[in-house]
């Protein structure tokens, strides 16, 4: 059995948010569904996210090895208290500062990776997952 139910979105990293956000609309005919000022997610169609673009802090840079491009897993609700510990028990570096259902990890290459429990920042029932 799966640990993921697929891919929620994939976060793209950009130099600048509203230059970025005008070419997914204009050329790939994204709309903003969500807008927090420094994260912007887009989709396609109503109710479906599929691209969240993720501005960089000042002085932050990208390199070749990390483009800042990473696919976010659809974490399953079964796996969510303890997938985070299981990568840990495996060797697998994780983001220890991260909450046990929202947090980045790395494949043996370095690519980043990225499990959310969709609903973990809604539903009361997931606060102690943050």
């Amino acid at each position: 059995m799966s640990f993921f139910e697929g891919v929620y979105q994939v976060n793209v990293r950009v130099s600048d948010i509203e230059n970025a956000v005008k070419w997914y609309e204009q050329v790939l005919g994204l709309h903003v569904t969500k807008n927090y000022g420094g994260t912007v997610v887009l989709g396609f169609n109503e109710g479906h996210d599929t691209i969240c673009l993720i501005e960089l802090k000042e002085g932050e840079e990208l390199s070749s090895t990390n483009s800042g491009s990473y696919p976010v897993l659809h974490l399953a609700e079964a796996h969510a208290e303890t997938f985070k510990d299981e990568l840990k028990e495996r060797g697998i570096q994780v983001d220890e500062e991260a909450g046990q259902a929202h947090f980045t990890f790395t494949d043996p290459d370095g690519n980043v990776l990225e499990a959310y429990l969709p609903g973990l920042y809604e539903k009361k029932d997931f606060a102690h997952l943050r």
